[in-house]
């Protein structure tokens, strides 16, 4: 992996800043991944801690991440163990991807304590542990018997470090490089891979580049630096602290793993979070189609009531039966021509003519029945297309949103017992200059920006025909063309033609704006729009400034 002990030991440098600082917050953003807050310097620096084995990894950063609700056992661990605490060392294990911070600090008896926060960045092997001064593991995010390293990470029991049989590189000096390399030790990529601690291919390839491959490997050690992005030899996007061929660069190492991962992580932990969710959603849109189907099936079979009903008016008219029989021939004087009528032997001409009634009402009554399940069904089949294009554009607390209003529609049962205090939705909200636009990304948050947030004069937009966002600039008059077309790129974007071109959008006052009798507060109706035509494009939405 591009993440070795080389670059590690660079990324390192770069995290000596925080050095005499201040753990003042620990949040939890996943199951693995974690952000601590440290006052260093006199600023404030955010540590992300990833430890998900496909994008583990350790830097600062400064981007906006949104927190879970309530933080798990482990979370709570660290923060009664490390919140106050200060960091007096940042320190790598030889070249092995394992970084520890030591942390200094009080505890409860205000007795001066140090702690050993150890962070290996290992693929799947990954983990975070906290050790007493003499390394005994107080806690750790992955328990583990003797696993692929032969030790034990279990609470109690004394930490060990991976044991190998792999060289350190900044141990070696250049003569015995040369020699390594003249008697065919090290001949290949491949070859430093396997001999030295802490290189990947990523080092490797680039050692021969040239015939110079000695000078190559102690500049790429102790010189060259420059965060790149570049194509390997796949023809894949791969990082690393420098390439000779970068697509592009980075002012530090920091700067290169956020630009790789931070839309990769808000993707996957929302693909974890919806996938239990959107499969729900798909189960009830086939539920419904399903229903749909075998209720046309059942219209078609009671659409013969009719002819229940003349069988029995023209049983009445025939002549009087004595004899039981099967059937009787009876002359239909709606066509002029003879019906043959199955009977049922155990009654007479009148009971027959009165069974075939009954059954004509009870058809003609199920009739009705069926049309109001089949408008239930297609008006469910509605709401969860609407949930299910919601879902594909949401972040994690739109989701959670998504989550409660099913749960409040009795669809689903909550997560737990405890009562929750109800919170405002989650509205994003976006500045022009000093214009607010108001933006709904599902049920909860359109119906409350709709019905509760716009003023009647504030201009309302949707998209046409279709599921989509409530968006709503939130000003009396005097709109610009710029906010008219920036409302409508926005709905146009959050809707379901999101990956189409000429979308249309709607766009009337909040005051024409009516529910709509029998259906859902999310579902409405308007008049007095205009329509403007647009292309969807979220570059110009990301360069909207954010309203906290």
């Amino acid at each position: 992996m591009s993440f070795d002990g080389i670059f590690l030991h660079k990324l390192s440098n770069e995290l000596s800043i925080l050095k005499t600082g201040r753990i003042s917050k620990i949040n939890e953003l996943s199951d693995t991944n974690f952000l601590f807050t440290i006052r260093a310097q006199k600023e404030n620096y955010n540590l992300f801690l990833g430890f998900n084995s496909d994008t583990s990894r350790v830097h600062l950063t400064n981007r906006n991440f949104e927190h879970t609700q309530s933080s798990k056992a482990f979370t709570l661990f660290l923060k009664k163990h490390l919140e106050g605490y200060f960091i007096s060392d940042i320190s790598q294990y030889e070249t092995d991807r394992i970084l520890i911070f030591t942390c200094e600090g009080y505890n409860e008896m205000k007795d001066r304590n140090l702690k050993y926060l150890i962070c290996e960045i290992m693929g799947r092997y990954s983990n975070l542990i906290i050790t007493d001064n003499n390394y005994t593991i107080l806690e750790s995010l992955h328990h583990d018997g003797v696993g692929e390293f032969n030790r034990i990470i279990m609470p109690n029991v004394k930490y060990s470090f991976p044991k190998t049989e792999k060289i350190n590189p900044y141990k070696i000096n250049k003569e015995e490089l040369e020699n390594l390399i003249k008697n065919g030790t090290l001949n290949s990529p491949k070859s430093f891979v396997n001999y030295f601690l802490g290189i990947s291919y990523s080092f490797a390839n680039q050692l021969f580049v040239n015939d110079d491959i000695v000078n190559n490997f102690f500049s790429l050690l102790y010189d060259k630096y420059q965060p790149s992005i570049f194509n390997n030899l796949n023809n894949k996007n791969d990082f690393y602290f420098f390439h000779n061929t970068p697509l592009s660069t980075y002012y530090s190492l920091s700067d290169l793993l956020d630009e790789i991962f931070y839309e990769r992580d808000k993707k996957e932990q929302i693909r974890k979070e919806t996938n239990d969710l959107m499969k729900f959603v798909e189960r009830q849109i086939d539920k419904n189609k399903k229903k749909i189907d075998k209720l046309i099936e059942e219209k078609n079979l009671a659409m013969d009531c009719e002819d229940q009903k003349l069988y029995g008016e023209l049983l009445l008219s025939a002549p009087n039966l004595k004899e039981k029989a099967k059937s009787i021939l009876v002359f239909n004087y709606y066509n002029n021509k003879e019906i043959n009528i199955k009977l049922d032997e155990k009654l007479t001409i009148l009971e027959n003519s009165q069974k075939y009634y009954k059954k004509y009402q009870k058809l003609k009554k199920s009739i009705s029945f069926i049309d109001e399940q089949t408008k239930i069904a297609n008006d469910e089949i509605e709401y969860f297309n609407l949930l299910k294009n919601q879902i594909l554009n949401a972040n994690l607390l739109d989701v959670i949103e998504i989550y409660d209003e099913l749960v409040k529609n009795k669809y689903l049962m909550p997560k737990n017992s405890q009562n929750k205090k109800k919170k405002k939705p989650n509205i994003t909200t976006y500045l022009i200059d000093d214009t607010i636009i108001y933006v709904g990304k599902n049920n909860i948050q359109n119906e409350y920006i709709t019905h509760t947030l716009a003023k009647p004069q504030n201009l309302w937009f949707h998209v046409k025909d279709g599921s989509g966002s409530h968006v709503v600039i939130a000003k009396n008059d005097d709109y610009t063309e710029k906010e008219i077309r920036t409302a409508a790129n926005i709905a146009a974007y959050y809707s379901y033609a999101k990956d189409s071109s000429s979308v249309a959008v709607d766009y009337t006052k909040v005051r024409y704006i009516k529910k709509i009798p029998g259906k859902r507060a999310c579902f409405v109706s308007y008049t007095n729009q205009n329509t403007i035509y647009i292309d969807p494009n979220y570059e110009l939405i990301k360069e909207l400034k954010v309203k906290k």
